[in-house]
């Protein structure tokens, strides 16, 4: 098996675990924003911790990529694309905050940083959602929940336009409930829906093609 099929590999069959522990890590911010929304001390999440949840999410979200590739889903390639350019986002503006004598960001950057990437994630979000209910090769509650967690992301730059940024506290404990509750979902189907033996084919029948 090529380099680039052994990487795909590993990547689908730990999706359901990267699923499972991303649904876990979101129950702290979703805890956190819980206590800001019941004492009054408003959001009190870095961005920057839930960017490093989404990157957790957007590694799930390439294990489901071997099987709908195989599927001849032309609206993964498209996910994959978001993903990328979302994540770049992401790594490279993490990677400007660890600098030690790194530029600040003002907060009109930080709120054109933020819009970005929750607007990236939200179209990643649909998108694999969409092509996973079209291909056919999950179960549908899969792509239900990916579109579950897309209308809760697109559902904070709603927020952020009534609101300002940053939003009331109780916007993040909703959607932080539906990104957990999603993610459990997800990988609790993907541990179950298919054997590793029938994962492991798949990607073989992506190398070959």
């Amino acid at each position: 098996m090529l380099h680039g099929a052994t990487v795909w590999a590993a990547l689908e069959r730990w999706s359901p675990i990267t699923f499972l522990a991303a649904g876990g890590l979101f129950v702290l911010p979703t805890a956190i924003f819980g206590f800001g929304a019941a004492t009054g001390t408003g959001n009190v999440v870095s961005p920057a911790l839930i960017f490093v949840l989404m990157l957790v999410v957007f590694v799930g979200l390439l294990g489901l990529y071997p099987r709908l590739a195989a599927a001849n889903s032309t609206l993964v390639l498209g996910g994959v694309g978001l993903l990328a350019v979302t994540a770049a986002v992401i790594i490279s503006t993490l990677a400007v905050v660890a600098l030690p004598t790194g530029p600040t960001f003002g907060k009109p950057h930080l709120l054109a940083i933020v819009t970005t990437v929750v607007v990236g994630s939200s179209l990643t979000l649909a998108t694999f959602g969409t092509a996973c209910l079209r291909a056919g090769v999950h179960s549908r509650l899969v792509g239900r929940s990916l579109l579950v967690m897309a209308a809760g992301d697109l559902s904070i730059f709603v927020a952020m336009l009534v609101y300002g940024d940053p939003t009331p506290a109780w916007v993040g404990f909703v959607v932080g409930l539906v990104f957990v509750m999603s993610l459990a979902s997800i990988g609790y189907v993907l541990r179950t829906e298919t054997p590793p033996a029938a994962r492991s084919e798949s990607v073989g029948d992506v190398t070959a093609g």
